[in-house]
């Protein structure tokens, strides 16, 4: 089952790609990896004497979609069938998946009390 894909004219006139994942988001399993609120991180800050903020945004869309899991992100344009080999954005499990990731990744100053783990998700 390959998703639908288009382009969604933005409000200053440059064109999104859209995935359509609707259909396999109704039928993957859902991680429920905890993620908290803004609100809720922002009060952990708010006592905090130092902080660091991490630009992480292009890191989003370089985690690896699981080997030969790929097929399943696979939509289809007008030229063929594409099969991602990175995660998108609207993929049912993608946030869940990056904040486990990054809580991995920190799991060393978590551990300490350096960085509390409800940060990450900022």
């Amino acid at each position: 089952m390959a998703s639908l894909f288009f382009f969604v004219k933005k409000k200053d006139g440059k064109l999104c790609p859209i995935q359509d994942y609707c259909k396999l988001n109704e039928m993957m399993i859902k991680n429920r990896y905890p993620l908290l609120l803004i609100s809720e991180m922002m009060d952990k800050l708010g006592s905090a004497k130092y902080f660091t903020k991490l630009d992480i945004r292009w890191g989003y869309n370089n985690v690896r979609i699981k080997k030969d899991n790929e097929w399943k992100a696979t939509f289809r344009t007008n030229h063929g069938l594409f099969e991602p080999t990175i995660m998108f954005f609207r993929l049912t499990n993608s946030p869940a998946t990056f904040q486990w990731m990054m809580n991995d990744i920190f799991k060393d100053l978590i551990a300490t009390g350096v960085m509390p783990a409800a940060c990450l998700s900022m």
